[in-house]
């Protein structure tokens, strides 16, 4: 049995609710949507890599979009849960450094309630925040699924 990357893609939209986003991915015309998500898909997997008990970086199958790998049905709930919110991490990083945020914030004098500063401020919040969560979640995950033989203790 295969594990769909669309498992993931869908998790993953399911936890935003940027319409631009959804739309963009939509409507995208010289080329494939879902390598966007996709990548996003891939770098969660890579900070998961070292705790998650299945390995889903040597399994992947970019053609089929699928994982040549039986995960039990117990396990696949928080593993979509894990990697979707770590898909979430990387959305949000290309929020903190987009370009436009960062020069209005240098250029900007004032730091009122309503300026770019802010935005970017809260933005960066949030991403530290969803990291944050990421974090929590794959130390949870490797307490309840890890081998403390490996500590040396």
């Amino acid at each position: 049995m295969s594990l769909s990357y669309d498992v993931f893609t869908g998790a993953f939209l399911s936890k935003i609710t940027e319409y631009d986003f959804v739309n963009m991915l939509n409507n995208v015309l010289d080329g494939d949507p879902s390598e966007i998500v996709d990548g996003y898909m891939k770098r969660a997997i890579a900070a998961f890599k070292n705790v998650c008990q299945y390995d889903l970086t040597s399994v992947a199958n970019d053609n089929t979009r699928e994982f040549d790998i039986d995960v039990s049905d117990e396990d696949m709930d928080e593993l979509v849960d894990i990697i979707s919110e770590g898909m979430v991490v990387q959305w949000l990083k290309q929020f903190v450094y987009q370009q436009e945020n960062l020069q209005n914030v240098l250029n900007t004098r004032d730091f009122t309630t309503y300026s770019p500063a802010e935005l970017l401020l809260r933005v960066g919040n949030a991403h530290k925040q969803a990291q944050k969560d990421y974090t929590q979640m794959i130390r949870e995950y490797s307490y309840n699924h890890g081998d403390l033989t490996v500590l040396h203790l």
